[in-house]
C-alpha cells in the first residue's frame, strides 16, 4: 500500500535537491516527511510511494531506482522569483549569457524570464557542449556548480528554478491534503508573489503592464485580480482577460462594478464570509473563483481557475478520436482463453503496459498481434490518448511515408495544398502500432530508427523539427534475425524496437482454447443459434491450424455459410484444400546464392554505394575494413552495421566486383566492380 504521510524528492543536482526539499518542507512539512535524493549522491531503491521529479529528463536516470507501485510526478518548474530583483539591477541593454546544463532548459529559461517582463537585458544561451555562443563578461546561473566560459568576470546565482504552484497543489491531491491546507498554500502563495511584484514595482519603478507581465509569468495557470475596499483594480492579469473576455486597458485603474457585469461574481468578491471558493460560467467555460482577504493591506485578491472547459475538452477530443477510429478497440477482457501458455502472456503483456517503452510483439499470422497491442494501450497511462495502426504489408512505400511522417502543401502531385499530419502526429500523447514492421524499407527503417532515438518527425517536403510524444508497439510475423543477417533488416532498429518484448502462442500450442473460441465466434456471427456437433468440434481440435485464430474463424464462418438446418455436421466442414498448409522454414542454401539473387532485384544501388565507399577509402590511402564501410554508410545513405557490411560484401565478391583480403589489407575493388561502379 502506498505511503501517504512519506514524499520522495529526486533532483539532478544536489543544490537543486536542497532547494526544492526547503520549498516542500515549507508547505508539507507539518503533515509529511519529505526525503531527498540527488544524481549526485547514492538513491535507494523506493517503492510504494510518491516520487517527484525535478525534470522529465530524470526519467531515464532513475528508472532502476523506482518500483513499479510508484506513484510518479513531473515537477514543472519556474524561475526562482526570490531572486529576481538581482536582474533588475542589471543596467538596460546589457548582454549576459543564461546558463544551464542542458540546451532546452536554457532557451525555456530564458523564454521564462522575458514572460516575466525581464526586456531590459538582452540573455544568450550557454550550455556543455554550445560551439557557437554570444562573448560577454556577465553570466547568469541557477546553480553555482555550472562551469563557466572564461572571459565571464561577473556572476549572478538566482539559485535553481522552483515547483510552480499547479505541481504544488497536485502533490496537494495526491496526498489528499488539498481540502485540509489547499486554502492556506494558495494565500500564502498568493500574498509571497503580490508582495514580492509590488516591491519590485516600487524599487525599479515598473509600470503596471511590467507589473502584470511579472504574474502572468510567475503564475501562468489562471487569472489573478486584485482590488482594494473600494473596488479599484490594481492587479489584472494576461490570463484573467483570456478567460473574462475583457481588455486589460479597460480594467486597469477602473472600479470593479464598472468592468464586471455579473453581479453575483462581485458581491461574492467583496463578501468576507467563510464560503471562499465558488464556480462561475463565462463564456460557457466553467471556472472556479478563489477569494483571499487581506485586512492588512485592505485588499482581494481573487484567483480564477478554468475547470468545465477542460472537462469539455477532453470530451471533445475524445469524440473525435473516436470519429476518426482512433481507438483501441480490444481490452485483456476480449482475449478467449485460459490456457497456461495465454494466460501467462496475458499476465506479462499487463505488466509491460505500464511501461512507456517500446514493444515488440512476434507471432504467427492470426495469433491476436493487433489485439494484444490494443488492450495494452487500454491497460496503459496513454490509455485516454489516441491510438493508431498502420499495416506496412498493406502500403506502398511512398504512400507509407506521407501517411506516416505527414507532408507539407504542395510537397509531391495530388498533396493537399494545405498539407497532411502523418500518423505519428495525429499519436500525440497516445500510442501508434507498426504492424508487419518486417515489410518496411531499408529506407524507412533509417527514419523510424531517428523517430525512436530523438522522439521527433520531420514532414514529407518540409523543414520544420516536430518533437512527437508517441509509445510505439511494433509487430512482425517475420524471422528479424535471419532478416538482419540477410542484410534487409537494420540491426540498430531491431534493438531499439525490441525494448521489450512478447511471443505470442500458436493455437496449435494451446488447443483447450479451441472450444471457447468455437462457441465464441459463433455467438458473434450473423447465426448465434446454429448448433455444431460434438464430432465437428473434435475433428477442428485435431487439426494444426497453422492459419491460427483468424482461420478457426474462417473455418467458422463458412460452415455457418454452408451448413443446413440450423445445424452444423461433419458435412460441413471444409476440405483439405481449405485449410492453411505447414510454412516452410527459410531455406539453407548458401547466404551469398539467396541474397545475391534478393540484391538483384531489390537494392542494387545500395550495393553501388557500398561499392563508391570502399573506392573513396582506398583514394585517402585506408584500408577498406568493415568497421571503417560501416563508418562511412553514415555520409552516404541508411547507416549499415559490420554485420550487414558483412553480408554485402559476400555477395559482392560473388559477383566479382571484390576481393576481400585477410588480415589488414581491406577490401579491394576489382576491374570488374571499377567498370560496374562507373556504368
Amino acid at each position: 500500500m502506498m505511503k501517504m504521510d512519506e514524499l520522495v524528492l529526486i533532483a539532478g543536482a544536489q543544490e537543486t535537491r536542497m532547494t526544492l526539499h526547503k520549498q516542500l518542507e515549507e508547505v508539507l512539512g507539518d503533515f509529511v516527511e519529505v526525503k531527498s535524493y540527488s544524481l549526485e549522491e547514492q538513491i535507494p531503491f523506493i517503492d510504494n510511494q510518491i516520487v517527484v521529479l525535478s525534470s522529465a529528463l530524470l526519467e531515464d536516470e532513475v528508472v532502476r531506482h523506482i518500483g513499479k507501485n510508484c506513484r510518479k510526478i513531473i515537477a514543472n518548474r519556474m524561475v526562482n522569483y526570490h531572486n529576481i530583483d538581482r536582474l533588475l539591477m542589471l543596467p538596460e541593454g546589457t548582454q549576459a549569457l543564461y546558463i544551464t546544463d542542458f540546451p532546452q532548459t536554457t532557451m525555456d529559461s530564458i523564454d521564462s524570464l522575458k514572460q516575466l517582463g525581464i526586456d531590459h537585458i538582452e540573455l544568450h544561451p550557454y550550455y556543455p557542449g554550445i560551439k557557437d555562443y554570444f562573448r560577454t563578461e556577465i553570466a547568469i546561473k541557477p546553480r553555482t556548480a555550472l562551469i563557466l566560459p572564461d572571459m565571464v568576470k561577473e556572476v549572478i546565482h538566482i539559485g535553481p528554478r522552483l515547483i510552480d504552484f499547479t505541481t504544488i497543489l497536485f502533490i496537494l491531491e495526491t496526498i489528499g491534503l488539498s481540502e485540509r491546507i489547499g486554502k492556506t498554500v494558495s494565500e500564502n502563495f498568493t500574498r509571497t508573489l503580490l508582495g514580492l511584484s509590488k516591491r519590485i514595482a516600487e524599487a525599479y519603478n515598473l509600470n503596471t503592464k511590467s507589473l502584470n507581465m511579472l504574474l502572468d509569468g510567475i503564475h501562468d495557470n489562471g487569472g489573478i485580480l486584485e482590488i482594494n475596499y473600494e473596488g479599484k483594480i490594481s492587479v489584472f492579469n494576461e490570463q484573467l482577460e483570456k478567460i473574462l473576455n475583457i481588455p486589460r486597458d479597460r480594467a486597469f485603474g477602473e472600479n470593479i462594478r464598472n468592468v464586471f457585469h455579473n453581479t453575483e461574481l462581485v458581491n461574492f468578491i467583496f463578501n468576507s464570509s467563510k464560503r471562499e471558493k465558488r464556480s462561475f460560467v463565462f463564456s460557457n467555460a466553467e471556472v472556479t473563483v478563489h477569494r483571499f482577504h487581506f485586512h492588512s493591506a485592505k485588499s482581494i485578491v481573487a484567483l480564477f481557475k478554468k475547470t468545465h472547459d477542460i472537462i469539455k475538452r477532453e470530451r471533445t477530443t475524445s469524440r473525435e478520436f473516436i470519429r476518426k477510429g482512433y481507438v483501441a478497440k480490444y481490452t485483456f477482457d476480449d482475449i478467449i482463453g485460459t490456457s497456461p501458455i495465454l494466460q501467462s502472456t496475458i499476465h506479462t503483456a499487463k505488466k509491460l503496459a505500464k511501461s512507456d517503452l517500446t514493444i515488440l510483439i512476434e507471432g504467427e499470422s492470426g495469433t491476436g498481434k493487433e489485439l494484444f497491442a490494443s488492450a495494452i494501450h487500454n491497460e496503459s497511462m496513454r490509455c485516454n490518448g489516441p491510438f493508431l495502426a498502420v499495416n506496412f504489408s498493406a502500403l506502398s512505400e511512398d504512400l507509407v511515408e506521407s501517411e506516416l511522417f505527414g507532408y507539407e502543401g504542395g510537397s509531391f502531385t495530388g498533396a493537399r495544398a494545405e498539407g497532411k499530419a502523418g500518423l505519428f502526429e495525429q499519436a500525440n500523447g497516445g500510442t501508434i502500432f507498426l504492424d508487419e514492421i518486417g515489410d518496411v524499407s531499408l529506407k524507412l527503417q533509417a527514419r523510424l530508427l531517428r523517430i525512436l532515438q530523438e522522439k521527433e518527425i520531420m514532414r514529407v517536403g518540409g523543414s520544420k523539427i516536430i518533437p512527437v510524444d508517441v509509445r510505439v508497439i511494433a509487430a512482425t510475423n517475420k524471422d528479424l534475425l535471419r532478416m538482419i543477417e540477410l542484410g534487409t533488416f537494420r540491426e540498430d532498429l531491431y534493438y531499439r524496437l525490441k525494448i521489450l518484448f512478447i511471443h505470442l502462442p500458436e493455437l496449435r500450442n494451446r488447443k483447450q482454447d479451441i472450444h471457447k473460441l468455437i462457441y465464441h465466434f459463433i455467438k458473434q456471427s450473423n447465426n448465434p443459434s446454429v448448433q455444431i456437433q460434438p464430432e465437428v468440434v473434435h475433428r477442428l481440435v485435431q487439426y494444426e491450424w497453422y492459419g491460427n485464430i483468424r482461420e478457426l474463424k474462417n473455418t467458422i464462418d463458412y460452415m455457418i455459410t454452408v451448413c443446413e438446418d440450423n445445424r452444423i455436421d461433419t458435412n460441413s466442414l471444409p476440405d483439405h484444400n481449405f485449410f492453411q498448409k505447414e510454412r516452410k522454414s527459410l531455406s539453407p542454401l548458401p547466404i551469398s546464392y539467396q541474397v545475391e539473387d534478393y540484391t538483384l532485384h531489390i537494392n542494387e544501388e545500395e550495393m553501388k554505394t557500398i561499392l563508391q565507399v570502399i573506392f573513396n577509402i582506398i583514394q585517402s590511402g585506408e584500408p577498406a575494413g568493415r568497421k571503417k564501410i560501416s563508418e562511412e554508410t553514415q555520409n552516404h545513405g541508411p547507416y549499415l552495421t559490420e554485420q550487414q557490411i558483412r553480408q554485402r560484401l559476400d555477395i559482392l565478391q560473388n559477383k566479382g566486383y571484390i576481393i576481400k583480403s585477410k588480415g589488414r589489407g581491406g577490401t579491394k575493388l576489382t576491374d570488374k566492380g571499377i567498370k560496374y561502379l562507373e556504368g
